[in-house]
């Protein structure tokens, strides 16, 4: 039996497979999702590059997962999920959020046994987990990514929802100029429109009136250059409030993961962005904050894990479809 892994993101798409009952991860790729018109099209080109025979697809994609029917959110691919996987002769597939992926990839920190190896994720803060309680997972990439992984007596569950989509909460005077600039243009301002690269994009802009694309900005702010490092640290800042929030709400007291592509570019900047800080400073429960262990996760592939531990979760497994 082979299984095709898949992750697509705002930006990337992301693919490998698995053979048997081997879990490795066999001829991982990472694509962008912007040089292939259709997601058939890179599916296709993959399998027949790696002469795959594809039985069970596990599809982990960012945006809303209702049915069959695919929208990825900030991304031009449209699809039915079904027809695809009959178009590429599966007998089985399974459809997840891509933090729900994601969250899957750390289910390790809930089940006694730490032992990821230390170049896919690191320690931003010791803490004190209650392994009982909910894990957050939570992330800016293309858009902001928000899920939380429960215990369910031997195995977990996960959380999965559109917790980028809330409405943003500025802090200070410069978060609310930029909530009034782009409450000009959207609206309702939600948290993923400053807490991505699309929204550090936003905030260098309304901040120093120039455009520049995000992986510009985080390389000018990773050389010191001020107007860059500001933008970076009022979005990292924004960061730290919306993941006190979820974890307040979610009562996810086994700690928090940041993930998504952008925080690991940004690794070297996120001791001195203030991001702790603000995700304490929560007034009456800062002390219930302060206890909570953070983590960055620094695997490119760490989706792909995630989604290939889906197929063994038995929460998630039953939603398998056969053809």
């Amino acid at each position: 039996m082979t299984r095709l892994i898949a992750d697509i993101g705002g930006t990337s798409l992301r693919l490998a497979h698995q053979n048997g009952d081997d879990p490795a991860l066999c001829d991982p790729a990472i694509m962008a999702c912007a040089d292939f018109a259709t997601a058939e099209d890179a599916f296709a080109g993959y399998c027949a590059k790696h002469r795959l025979d594809i039985d069970m697809l596990c599809l982990a994609v960012a945006g809303p997962v209702n049915g069959g029917k695919v929208d990825i959110t900030n991304n031009h691919w449209q699809f039915d999920v079904g027809k695809l996987a009959a178009a590429i002769n599966l007998r089985a597939y399974l459809l997840i959020n891509d933090f729900t992926a994601q969250a899957m990839a750390h289910r390790d920190l809930l089940q006694n046994n730490r032992s990821m190896p230390a170049d896919r994720r690191q320690i931003l803060r010791d803490g004190t987990a209650d392994q009982t309680t909910p894990l957050l997972v939570i992330g800016p990439g293309t858009g902001l990514g928000v899920a939380a992984l429960v215990p369910a007596g031997d195995d977990i569950q996960v959380i999965e929802g559109e917790g980028g989509h809330v409405s943003y909460a500025p802090r200070n005077p410069a978060e609310f100029m930029v909530l009034a600039h782009l409450a000009k243009e959207f609206g309702h301002v939600s948290a993923e429109r400053i807490v991505s690269g699309p929204g550090l994009e936003s905030i260098y802009h309304c901040q120093t009136g120039d455009h520049k694309s995000a992986p510009d900005i985080g390389a000018l702010a990773l050389a010191g250059d001020a107007a860059a490092l500001s933008a970076v640290r009022l979005m990292l800042q924004s960061l730290g409030t919306v993941a006190a929030n979820a974890a307040l709400s979610l009562g996810a007291r086994a700690g928090v993961v940041i993930a998504g592509g952008i925080a690991g570019k940004l690794s070297a900047l996120l001791g001195d962005s203030g991001l702790i800080d603000r995700f304490d400073d929560h007034g009456r429960r800062r002390s219930c904050l302060h206890a909570l262990p953070i983590y960055l996760s620094i695997d490119p592939l760490a989706g792909l894990r995630g989604a290939a531990a889906a197929f063994d979760n038995r929460y998630l497994a039953r939603r398998t479809t056969l053809l």
